[in-house]
């Protein structure tokens, strides 16, 4: 430790920094993301069966949808997470809309894909191109997002990522 002295006549002690400083717990937001990427599997495992239980990939799009509105409507009329703007709803971009679309999309797919391609290969092409589609959002700026430059680092992370499905489509 040093001591230095300040012209305001205070002492500061000045710490080098410790493990303890140096390595902190993941951020809350890293772990919830973590944890919505280790979720997506079991969802899709999950409408896979259902859709082979009841013989459509569409229908358990639709029930899976169905619970999950039942679920958000239930958090909504908690208040617990602020009041909407329902009034700003007609300022909102004509695309702002399209969520639902991308993900019945993305349930019914996944659905029939776990089914044919099994849980692991299914996710692993999921992630990938989640993860190549956002370095293109990011890096351009499309929908609104802050433009995030294309790294070297995130290029070398996409080819990891390419590395890893390629292993994975081997028998």
């Amino acid at each position: 430790m040093s001591i230095i002295h300040l012209p305001s006549t205070k002492t500061t002690v000045s710490k080098s920094p410790t493990v303890s400083t140096l390595i902190r717990p993941p951020e809350p937001s890293l772990l919830i993301a973590f944890f919505n990427g280790a979720v997506l599997p079991i969802q899709a495992a999950i409408n896979a069966q259902l859709a082979r239980s009841i013989g459509s990939f569409p229908l358990a799009g639709d029930i899976s949808y169905f619970v999950g509105t039942i679920v958000l409507v239930s958090l909504l009329l908690t208040g617990k997470f602020g009041r909407p703007n329902w009034s700003a709803l007609p300022k909102a971009p004509w695309w702002a809309f399209c969520g639902g679309l991308v993900g019945a999309w993305y349930i019914t797919s996944s659905a029939y894909l776990t089914t044919n391609l099994g849980t692991t290969l299914t996710i692993a092409l999921i992630v990938s191109g989640q993860s190549f589609m956002g370095m293109l959002v990011d890096h351009f700026g499309w929908l609104s997002v802050q433009p995030r430059r294309l790294t070297p680092n995130r290029r070398i992370a996409g080819a990891l990522l390419l590395l890893a499905v390629f292993f994975l489509t081997l028998k």
